[in-house]
């Protein structure tokens, strides 16, 4: 057995990264040649930079050509061990269909697991560079860490009122310095006062507030209770660093910060579920490679003299549209929480998982 494994892996290996060059290139001369022949045209970016843009941009096409390469390598394989009748020599001898499989689900598992990886180690750092530089393509200037309209409504979580909400029309993250602000604050979920200030500033003992107004509310009116040049609140108001998360892109985020980004959000009372389904897609679409291996295993074991590599491309394609689709359907329906998060991003790789157990029963049993 352990002979028939090493040879089903040699197999396997040559057309998986056959496929991560295939659907590399297609990736790359389809949209990011693209990308990069526009900033050059239109923004006179440099060589060097269009060349750092580039490699920035691989580890995300990596972790989608992955799961890809997976399938087509795992159908090529067996297509062509099948086409020789090895498959069928090694069933006469004794040798399971379970057996036969398991080099794929194993490499499938390992592309997985190094898929996670990458994406979670090299995609949000990549990101960040890239979109930084391309802000400056465009703009001449480094991107701003500061964000508008920033909106906080934190909620107790035992009485699901607001503990206070604060606006402010800019919030810069790298200083802690927020400019227009308006925070009202609740007793018992009733609101009884409300600061308007100028600015604010986020020091040692918390935030600072200056140039504004403090008003005490009741039932009947509102009266103003002071006027400050400086004032400290004595709400436990999110420092600059929590703050700063909001405006943060989610691709930029590591699976840490993406879980403070929900739980920061959902605090506020404010539904995260476009969030939630790319949190699962951060595992979801790498363990692709795994479901992949498990459909195309026994699609490839069929007899099938006559496929080539230009079949098993055809129906690698396939495949990837069907996947894909499933995957839009269910990203849309999960981020407008029709349905649960999870499901909508685990959606396309249940149904394809459910195929693939049902045709490797069905081989079996040929």
């Amino acid at each position: 057995m352990k002979t028939i494994n090493k040879y089903i892996y040699k197999e396997l290996i040559a057309p998986f990264f056959f496929g991560v060059a295939a659907f590399t290139g297609i990736f790359i001369g389809t949209d990011l040649i693209f990308e990069l022949t526009e900033f050059y045209t239109e923004w006179g970016v440099e060589v060097f930079t269009l060349i750092r843009l580039f490699f920035l941009s691989l580890p995300e096409i990596i972790v989608l050509t992955f799961p890809m390469a997976s399938l087509l390598g795992t159908i090529m394989a067996y297509n062509r061990l099948s086409g020789d009748s090895e498959i069928t020599a090694m069933r006469a001898g004794g040798v399971s269909i379970i057996s036969l499989v398991l080099p794929a689900l194993i490499m499938g598992l390992v592309t997985s697991g190094v898929t996670i990886g990458i994406s979670e180690f090299l995609v949000p750092n990549a990101n960040y560079q890239a979109e930084q530089i391309m802000y400056q393509a465009r703009h001449g200037e480094q991107r701003p860490e500061t964000q508008y309209d920033l909106f906080l409504t934190p909620m107790d979580s035992s009485t699901r009122r607001p503990d206070y909400m604060l606006y402010a029309h800019s919030f810069n993250g790298d200083n802690g310095l927020m400019e227009d602000v308006v925070v009202q604050s609740f007793e018992a979920g009733e609101p009884n006062s409300v600061l308007k200030a100028e600015s604010a500033e986020w020091l040692s003992d918390g935030w600072h507030f200056y140039n504004g107004t403090v008003f005490f509310l009741d039932r009947s009116n509102r009266q103003p209770a002071l006027e400050f040049s400086s004032y400290r609140s004595n709400e436990e108001i999110h420092s600059p660093a929590q703050a700063g998360k909001l405006g943060k892109d989610i691709d930029e985020m590591n699976i840490r910060e993406l879980n403070e980004h929900i739980a920061l959000k959902e605090e506020q009372g404010r539904a995260a579920y476009e969030e939630r389904v790319e949190m699962h897609h951060r595992f979801s679409i790498p363990l692709a490679s795994f479901i992949f291996a498990l459909l195309a295993a026994p699609l490839g074991i069929k007899p099938q003299r006559s496929a080539g590599s230009a079949t098993g491309f055809g129906i690698s394609i396939i495949i990837i549209f069907i996947y894909y689709v499933l995957m839009t359907v269910g990203d849309a329906l999960g981020s407008q929480g029709s349905i649960q998060p999870w499901l909508g991003a685990w959606l396309q790789n249940i149904v394809i998982f459910i195929v693939g157990i049902g045709l490797l029963i069905k081989t079996a049993r040929q």
